[in-house]
């Protein structure tokens, strides 16, 4: 009875080894990048059928047992920095100026997300100086309306063949050279601009590319993410770099974008933070994201509560008087060919499209 029970174990358990095992190729295949979404899910699984297993199967069932220890392991090594335990990329800034402060919030709305009121009381009591709104259309720029009030710097994107994909931004400081652009010729806008903060300039980037599909490949949504990151690489201000990545933080991509851009990282040391699905009560990952340069302090960063999307708003509280340069992570001897295998990647796709 013990050997049927233990081979019932380790079928799941081989699958989530097996999956281990896939997420670890470097390839940009959507069935393959797809693993990276699901990783705290799949090192709780492996953790508990492997303590189940172990007891049940005891000596015979070794070998499955420490690939199971591997594959954790893998997950684990993964998924450290995400973990409040671990060190912080940027330090907790205690007090700053009243006119020194800026708030960024990013949220992704849903397109079919019909309670606008509850975002708007949102946007409202976050009072917040930089707001990223994606997936809004030309119902939602109607819902969004009133914060026309509020924010005199607006700019939006309503792309007409990515209906998922609008993008607005609200400023309460003057934008300058602002603009959307649409990275190898993808239907994904990507917003830059100049946030003229009386302290300090600050470049503003917000990035909302595609996830990996069915059939399709990682490529335009890494290259749209690491289009940011050399935008911050190559600006003379403090670069901040918010929005739905549709990469979770772990992520090589979204790994590779913070040595290129130089990136801090508020989650690491701090938790996961997860910021998607607010509609699942297990599947659920950090998606969103607003990274910046070091220069300014964290006040604070914070995942807000749900407001009828199935994304979290995050909300980061930066304070332009202090000097914090945080510890961003160092960049590697193949980081600059591997970003530029990715535009090729993204490049040939485009042209294949076109």
């Amino acid at each position: 009875m013990r050997r049927v029970i233990s081979r019932i174990i380790a079928l799941p358990l081989l699958i989530l080894i097996i999956a281990t095992v896939i997420g670890q190729l470097n390839t940009d295949q959507w069935w393959v990048r797809a693993l990276d979404f699901p990783r705290l899910q799949i090192a709780a699984g492996l953790a508990a059928l492997t303590v189940l297993y172990a007891l049940i199967a005891g000596w015979r069932g070794f070998i499955v047992t420490a690939a199971a220890l591997g594959a954790l392991g893998v997950q684990l090594w993964t998924l450290w920095p995400y973990q409040p335990i671990a060190p912080r990329m940027v330090a907790h800034t205690p007090r700053c100026a009243d006119d020194g402060r800026l708030r960024v919030l990013s949220t992704n709305v849903q397109l079919g997300n019909q309670d606008a009121g509850r975002v708007l009381d949102m946007i409202t009591t976050s009072d917040a100086d930089i707001v990223l709104v994606m997936e809004t259309n030309d119902r939602w720029d109607r819902d969004l309306a009133p914060l026309n009030r509020t924010y005199e710097h607006i700019m939006q994107a309503q792309p007409v063949d990515a209906r998922y994909y609008g993008m607005q931004v609200y400023s309460r400081y003057p934008l300058a050279d602002a603009r959307f652009e649409y990275p190898f010729d993808s239907d994904t806008p990507l917003f830059v601009g100049t946030v003229e903060h009386p302290r300090q300039t600050v470049q503003f980037i917000g990035v909302h590319p595609r996830p990996p599909q069915i059939g399709q490949s990682s490529a335009m949504r890494d290259a749209a993410v690491l289009t940011a990151a050399k935008l911050a690489q190559d600006s003379d201000a403090v670069s901040i770099v918010a929005g739905d990545f549709n990469a979770a933080s772990w992520n090589d991509t979204s790994q590779l974008a913070l040595r290129t851009g130089g990136l801090l990282d508020p989650r690491q040391g701090r938790g996961p933070l997860v910021s998607f699905d607010a509609d699942s009560r297990w599947m659920k990952w950090p998606l969103d994201q607003i990274l910046w340069q070091g220069g300014p302090g964290l006040l604070d960063f914070s995942v807000l509560p749900a407001v009828g999307s199935d994304h979290y708003p995050v909300q980061a509280d930066l304070c332009l008087t202090t000097s914090a340069e945080g510890t961003p992570a160092a960049p590697r001897a193949g980081d600059a060919a591997a970003v530029q295998a990715i535009f090729d990647a993204a490049a040939k796709g485009s042209s294949a499209k076109g």
